[in-house]
């Protein structure tokens, strides 16, 4: 509910959830169901990933840091999937108040985050970007839980005032989204939407696809001169200059494409992975061999804008499989049990690293694994119910 709001908050009401589910597994000391120890097991299989490739590499060596983005991911991971585990554990005890605790505190979180985003909007800031400072993470984050919400409002209930009200909370979403100016989610946000629906709801027919598809095309009219167009010519300008200049030229999307480049070619020759210094050193000898991506170096020694390639480089072929495994086991997962809430919820992470890090950004990381756990537990909640009568 504060990570929107109040970072430092949101950070301290993550490590107080962490000590009260190990008080409930410790004092209940209840099994986990074996259908949701694979959800919980992939978290933590995640985190233990980024921590093992941290001691492996940094045990006893000189660039020692504890406070490594890796290593501090990896960690929040495990106790996320701590958290996960005592909260799927306990499904079963108080369902009608856990359920309402999920759809309000969910609920709450969009509309303060909503209201935030429109307080910077109209104090006229260049964008969108919350309390996290920055646009780009601030569209993903925002850009999830607002696909939680909508789908979780959804499936309540299909009476065409809960509809219209679904269709409200997209275009607020989406205006929002264009607001943050970040490129690849103002472009699949919508995507994500209409496929979701299409595959989860076809039973309510063409008018709720014909609603959505009209919301897009006059969101976009209405936003295209002001957020929409500018930010796409700068993308088609960018990626001319970064032919033209073989990627030396600094800038958004030109850097991105350089550090692809470099990284792909990275991973091809070290399969295994390395550590940072020794990535940031890989990449220096490469501009100087080549002669070109040279805007790549600035940011190599934080991360490659990009999920898999930046876990490839340095995690090699193990920290790859993993991250693609946790990708796909969830969205196939989410489409067989027709969970919109975890399949959009998941689709939106996927997008968000093709151009970005998510599971190294403290906020997104605590984001991320908390709406993706509330998802599983309030479907499993819903089935459950649903079993009964």
């Amino acid at each position: 509910m504060f990570t929107f709001l109040h970072e430092k908050t949101a950070k301290v009401a993550f490590y107080w959830a962490f000590y009260f589910s190990l008080i409930g597994i410790i004092a209940n000391g209840r099994q986990l169901n074996r259908r949701h120890l694979w959800f919980t097991g992939l978290l933590a299989l995640l985190g233990c990933s980024k921590v093992v490739w941290f001691y492996w590499h940094y045990l006893g060596n000189a660039d020692y840091n504890p406070f490594n983005d890796y290593l501090n991911a990896g960690k929040r991971l495990l106790i996320a999937a701590i958290i996960s585990y005592y909260l799927l554990s306990q499904f079963a005890k108080n369902q009608q108040l856990t359920r309402r605790v999920i759809e309000w505190g969910l609920i709450i979180a969009f509309i303060g985050a909503t209201a935030y985003g429109f307080y910077q909007y109209l104090s006229s800031a260049r964008r969108v970007e919350f309390a996290l400072d920055r646009a780009t993470i601030s569209a993903y984050g925002y850009a999830m839980l607002t696909a939680v919400v909508l789908f979780m409002l959804a499936a309540k209930s299909h009476a065409k005032s809960q509809l219209l009200l679904c269709l409200g909370i997209f275009i607020i979403g989406w205006f929002i989204i264009i607001q943050t100016g970040t490129r690849n989610m103002i472009a699949a946000f919508p995507v994500i939407i209409f496929l979701v629906g299409l595959l989860q709801f076809r039973h309510l027919g063409w008018k709720g696809a014909a609603g959505i598809v009209i919301a897009i095309f006059v969101l976009a009219a209405a936003c295209y001169k002001p957020m929409i167009k500018p930010r796409a010519d700068i993308a088609i300008a960018e990626f001319a200059r970064y032919s033209h200049d073989r990627g030396n030229e600094y800038g958004s999307l030109t850097s991105r494409l350089a550090m692809w480049n470099i990284g792909t070619a990275c991973f091809a020759a070290n399969p295994l992975g390395m550590n940072m210094e020794q990535r940031t050193a890989w990449f220096k000898h490469y501009v100087n061999e080549h002669h070109r991506d040279a805007s790549a170096l600035e940011f190599v020694p934080i991360h490659l804008h990009n999920e898999l390639i930046d876990s490839a480089t340095l995690q090699g072929i193990p920290g790859a499989l993993i991250m693609l495994l946790f990708y796909v086991a969830i969205i196939i997962y989410a489409l067989r049990k027709k969970n919109a809430l975890l399949l959009s919820g998941m689709l939106v992470v996927v997008v968000s690293g093709l151009t970005d890090v998510v599971f190294i950004s403290r906020e997104l990381t605590v984001c991320v694994a908390l709406l993706l756990i509330l998802s599983q537990l309030w479907q499993s909640i819903n089935a459950a119910r649903q079993k009964l009568r």
